[in-house]
């Protein structure tokens, strides 16, 4: 054999048959995932990235599955616009609606929207502490709830402890002042009116 058929078999045999494989941490569904899937450079990253990858999916579901229960009433909707259309007299603000029907309602949804979802997975998953974000509020505790019970009934498994460790280290951080526990201040983040700022009494 000459030395170039001999470096064409090497190369094919360590194409083939020689590589590492990849390393299995668990699976979404029927879909395999993988060590190589999580990325990120630093642990917050990686972590990030884990809960993405075995959770997502678990989330949107539930969330389609309540989209017709959580949709704002036209009640919630003249109360929304009604509260928006103060503040902006009020402070100044000069903010409208968009007057594009689809726009305006998912502005509306946005703004108010979310309340709704998060009361629902509150009530649905035993309460628990609510954690502000830049979007609005997330029903903490209960959304950690429904993961494990989605993972109870296989939505997403685990091969790897170490990896399920880090898709829920989310749950685990200090989140400090950020997550409230007190009833009477949950009960006003899951008031579809908290979504909208109001000027103090004159």
């Amino acid at each position: 054999m000459s030395w170039r058929l001999w470096l064409v078999a090497v190369m094919l045999m360590v194409g083939t048959g020689f590589a590492e494989p990849r390393r299995q941490v668990g699976r979404v569904g029927d879909v395999p995932v993988y060590a190589d899937q999580i990325t990120g450079q630093t642990a917050t990253e990686r972590a990030d990235s884990a809960r993405a990858l075995f959770t997502r999916q678990a989330l949107a579901d539930w969330y389609a599955g309540n989209a017709a229960a959580t949709a704002l009433s036209d009640d919630e909707r003249r109360m929304l616009i009604a509260q928006i259309e103060a503040y902006a007299a009020c402070s100044g603000n000069g903010y409208t609606l968009p007057t594009d029907p689809a726009w305006r309602e998912a502005a509306l949804q946005m703004l108010g929207g979310n309340a709704k979802v998060q009361k629902r997975l509150y009530d649905q998953f035993g309460s628990g502490r609510l954690l502000f974000q830049q979007a609005g509020v997330e029903a903490f505790d209960a959304t950690r709830r429904l993961l494990e019970q989605r993972e109870r009934e296989g939505a997403f498994t685990f091969t790897d402890p170490a990896v399920r460790a880090l898709a829920y280290d989310y749950w685990a951080r200090d989140h400090g002042a950020f997550l409230i526990s007190d009833p009477a201040k949950i009960a006003r983040a899951l008031d579809v009116r908290s979504a909208i700022a109001t000027c103090p009494p004159a």
